[in-house]
């Protein structure tokens, strides 16, 4: 059996395998099966948490799909809360070695966690607009696009997605500005369909919004996503910071065996 548990941040959930007394030998299968809502535990992916040379402990992370991601900016905050929570790691800073780098993370108020989300950069390329709408395009670890609109509620996600991201591999957030330094996102997460919310995604469009001046830079800037609402600063030496709630849900076991995947 495989010892499991899953966490949350703003509704974006994963299911962790502490990787210290046990292996996973296709975790692009297992993922498939055991995210599935309807026939397995239900997530919008796997974390494998792994100890690391040069980091307190290492993190790979899979889409419901199977596909393996760069980064993920709830799911580490998750990692982090899990780390100190079992006695892991009892110090801070706390390191944590991803796909996309060395990430590195404090305790927050009331169990929020920060993780400093390193530097945006523009990604290359031919520009894409969707509906007259200029796609921002930037990696935080990750590829994203980025949509603005005056209704996310009302916006098209889904057909937007369907239209971009087979020919961008990008993660697509669609964000509406109620205020100055105030977003509200919708997320389209590659490899798992719409999820409740993204910290990366939370990042770019931050970032994004930054750049369009609906944000100020520097500022603590509101995300609020259907799941729940993070804070990000982009900082003038270029960092983002992320920080939001990180929360246990349950544990559990997962018979091991054949994959018919």
């Amino acid at each position: 059996m495989l010892r499991f548990f899953k966490m949350q941040g703003c509704g974006n959930d994963y299911i962790f395998i502490d990787c210290r007394g046990q292996s996973v030998p296709h975790p692009h299968q297992l993922t498939r099966r055991i995210s599935n809502r309807h026939f397995g535990v239900g997530s919008d992916g796997l974390v494998l948490l792994l100890p690391a040379e040069g980091a307190d402990l290492a993190m790979r992370i899979f889409n419901a799909d199977g596909s393996e991601a760069e980064m993920c900016g709830n799911a580490i905050r998750c990692a982090a809360r899990y780390a100190w929570d079992c006695g892991w790691v009892c110090h801070e800073p706390l390191r944590i070695q991803t796909a996309a780098g060395l990430r590195v993370l404090w305790n927050g108020p009331q169990k929020a966690v920060t993780v400093v989300m390193g530097r945006p950069s523009p990604l290359s390329g031919a520009g894409v607009r969707w509906q007259g709408e200029a796609l921002t395009r930037l990696s935080v670890g990750n590829p994203h696009g980025v949509l603005f609109c005056p209704d996310i509620e009302h916006f098209p996600l889904a057909q937007a997605a369907a239209e971009i991201t087979p020919t961008a591999r990008l993660n697509l957030e669609a964000v509406q500005v109620p205020e100055k330094n105030h977003l509200k996102m919708r997320v389209w997460e590659r490899g798992s369909g719409e999820t409740l919310a993204c910290g990366t995604g939370a990042c770019a469009a931050a970032t994004a919004a930054v750049l369009k001046k609906h944000c100020e830079r520097g500022q603590p800037i509101t995300v609020e996503m259907p799941g729940g609402t993070v804070t990000v600063r982009w900082l003038t030496d270029g960092r983002l910071l992320l920080t939001g709630e990180a929360e246990f849900v349950f544990r559990g076991e997962w018979p091991e065996g054949p994959d018919p995947c």
